[in-house]
C-alpha cells in the first residue's frame, strides 16, 4: 500500500477469548489506488463487502435475536474459560492469577518474576527474554508484533513509537474517555486496547496483512489514518472482545504529530465502541467455521446493536469535534472539521448518513465519517432540548439493554426535525 500525506492546504488546530486459534481466512488484499486529497491522506480504495449469505447472515440474525447485552454475554464466556476480572479491568488466566499470588509484578503490561525485579529497578526494560536499555528497547519495540504494551488510566496502548511518543499517545487516548462516556452513557466492561504504529508506511503494511488475510476486513484503512481492525488477534490473547482501533503517529515532523494525535483519538473511540458492542456470535464462530472475507465482514458488522453512523460519529467527535477549553477558540476543531465538509460539497442528506454505506472512494468515505462526527457534535453540544432528550434515551437504552432500536430511531427523527438548527450550528 502507498500512503501520501497532503496536509499543506489545511492547518490542523491544536487542542479474545482464552486459547483462541485463528483460522486462515480467505480475505483478498486490496490494491493500491486513489485520487488526490486536500485534508485527509490518500490511501488505497476500500472494498465494500458483498451482502452476506447462508451461515454469515444466520450468525448475524442469531446475535440480534438474543437481544441487547452483548458485553455481558462476552463476560460470561470469559468467566467460563476460567478467567477472573482483576481490579484494574484485566481478565486474568489461572496462570496469571497464580503469578500474582507468587509475587510477580508487571512492568507496563509485561510480567516480571520476583527474580527479575531488580532489572526494572535499574531502569532496564523487559523485551522478550532480555533486559535492555531504553535506547535498545525503543529499537526492539519499533517492529510490528514487538510493540510496547502500555497501561493508561482508561486504555491500554500498544505502540511501535519511541517510548516518550507512545506515552503521549496513552494520554491522548485517555483524554477521550470522559467524552465517550458522555456520548454512550456507560463505560466498557473491559479495558479497550488501541494500537499506535510509528509511520504511515508501517500502518499500511499492518492493514494489508500478509497478502492472504488482513485484520482490516473492509479495507477502511484506505479512508483515514485510523481504522478498526476486526481481526487483529492479539487482544484475544488478553481476554479482550475483538480487534482494536489502529492508527499511526509519525512524530518525525509537525504535520505527522498533529494529525497523528487526532488519529489516536479516533482509534480510541473505535475501541471504546467495540468494547460496548462486541460481535460475540461471529467471533465465537472463528474456531469452527471457515469464513469468506465478505461474509465475515457482513456478519461481524451485522451483529452490532449500534448503527455505524453513531459509532463512527462518536469516534469522529473525540477525534475532531470536541470543544477544547484550553484553546483560545474552544470551537476551533469544529470549525476546521466543518470546513472540510464544505470543501467537499457540503453536508449530505441525513438519510444518506443514517444509511452509512462506504462506497470505496476514500475521500467520500472520509467525508461520511466526518459528517457522522458533526451530527454527534450537534446532538451533544447543540443545545437543543428535544435532541438532548432523545440522546438521553439512547444512553438509557444502552445501560439497560432495552428498546435501543426505538431510542435510536427517535434520535434520528428528532435530528431530522432540527436539520436547520444543525446546519446553523455547523455554519453550513
Amino acid at each position: 500500500m502507498i500512503l501520501c500525506m497532503a496536509l499543506a492546504l489545511t492547518a490542523l488546530p491544536q487542542p479474545g477469548m482464552a486459547a483462541v486459534t485463528m483460522p486462515t481466512l480467505a480475505i483478498s488484499s486490496r490494491q493500491a489506488a486513489g485520487e488526490g486529497s486536500t485534508e485527509e491522506q490518500q490511501k488505497p480504495k476500500a472494498k465494500e463487502p458483498a451482502p452476506a449469505s447462508g451461515g454469515a447472515q444466520k450468525a448475524a440474525d442469531s446475535a440480534k435475536d438474543k437481544g441487547d447485552g452483548a458485553g455481558r454475554d462476552f463476560e460470561a464466556l470469559l468467566t467460563a474459560t476460567g478467567r477472573t476480572r482483576s481490579d484494574d479491568g484485566d481478565w486474568l488466566t489461572a496462570e496469571e492469577q497464580k503469578r500474582l499470588k507468587d509475587g510477580w509484578t508487571r512492568q507496563d503490561l509485561e510480567w516480571v518474576s520476583p527474580e527479575e525485579a531488580e532489572n526494572a529497578k535499574q531502569g532496564k526494560w523487559k523485551c522478550g527474554d532480555k533486559w535492555l536499555s531504553l535506547e535498545e528497547a525503543n529499537e526492539y519495540h519499533s517492529k510490528v508484533g514487538k510493540w510496547w504494551r502500555l497501561r493508561g488510566k482508561h486504555f491500554d496502548v500498544y505502540s511501535t513509537c519511541k517510548r516518550d511518543v507512545a506515552l503521549e499517545a496513552v494520554k491522548e487516548a485517555d483524554s477521550t474517555f470522559a467524552h465517550l462516556e458522555k456520548i454512550f452513557g456507560r463505560v466498557p466492561p473491559m479495558r479497550p486496547i488501541v494500537l499506535v504504529l510509528n509511520s504511515g508506511e508501517q500502518y499500511n503494511s499492518f492493514a494489508n496483512g500478509d497478502g492472504r488475510s488482513s485484520p482490516d476486513l473492509r479495507g477502511l484503512s484506505s479512508a483515514h489514518g485510523a481504522f478498526f481492525a476486526e481481526l487483529w488477534t492479539e487482544p484475544f490473547e488478553r481476554g479482550s472482545y475483538s480487534g482494536a482501533g489502529v492508527c499511526y503517529l509519525d512524530a518525525s515532523n509537525d504535520a505527522g504529530w498533529s494529525y497523528g494525535r487526532t488519529f489516536v483519538r479516533h482509534a480510541a473511540g473505535q475501541s471504546f465502541g467495540e468494547a460496548l458492542d462486541p460481535s460475540v456470535e461471529t467471533i465465537g464462530s472463528l474456531n469452527s467455521k471457515r469464513w469468506k472475507g465478505e461474509e465475515l465482514a457482513q456478519a461481524f458488522w451485522g451483529e452490532k446493536k449500534l448503527p455505524q453512523w453513531f459509532r463512527y460519529g462518536a469516534a469522529a467527535y473525540v477525534e475532531r469535534y470536541f470543544q477544547d477549553p484550553t484553546s483560545r477558540d474552544p470551537k476551533s476543531l469544529l470549525k476546521w472539521s466543518v470546513q472540510n465538509i464544505a470543501n467537499k460539497g457540503g453536508l449530505d442528506p441525513l438519510k444518506k448518513v443514517w444509511g452509512f454505506e462506504f462506497g470505496g472512494d476514500a475521500q467520500a468515505d472520509a467525508k461520511l465519517i466526518n459528517e457522522c462526527g458533526l451530527i454527534i457534535a450537534f446532538a451533544l453540544d447543540g443545545g437543543v432540548a428535544s435532541v438532548d432528550q432523545k440522546l438521553a434515551e439512547v444512553r438509557a437504552s444502552l445501560k439497560t439493554g432495552k428498546n435501543l432500536e426505538k431510542a435510536l430511531t427517535g434520535l434520528e427523527d428528532e435530528l431530522k426535525k432540527n436539520e436547520a438548527k444543525l446546519r446553523e450550528f455547523a455554519g453550513l
